[in-house]
């Protein structure tokens, strides 16, 4: 693979990962990686259909259940 980057962009990325021990490509390989996992993750609404549902009254008061939740945990 042949990239092009910006000779100052590429020595400042080479010194910063010189300084925190690792290299350039390292750097890479985990920009990619994480480009292949956001890909994978579940959005919002699907975590939140994915909750238990919780045993409250539709007319309760939700405050209430809140304090005795607190208090019995």
């Amino acid at each position: 693979m042949k990239l092009n980057i910006d000779k100052e962009l590429l020595d400042n990325a080479n010194s910063h990962a010189l300084k925190n021990g690792t290299n350039i490509t390292a750097h890479i390989e985990s920009y990619f990686k994480s480009l292949n996992l956001s890909n994978k993750r579940l959005n919002i609404l699907d975590l939140i259909e994915g909750l238990e549902k919780p045993n409250l009254s539709q007319y309760g008061n939700l405050k209430e259940y809140y304090y005795q939740d607190k208090l019995n945990s």
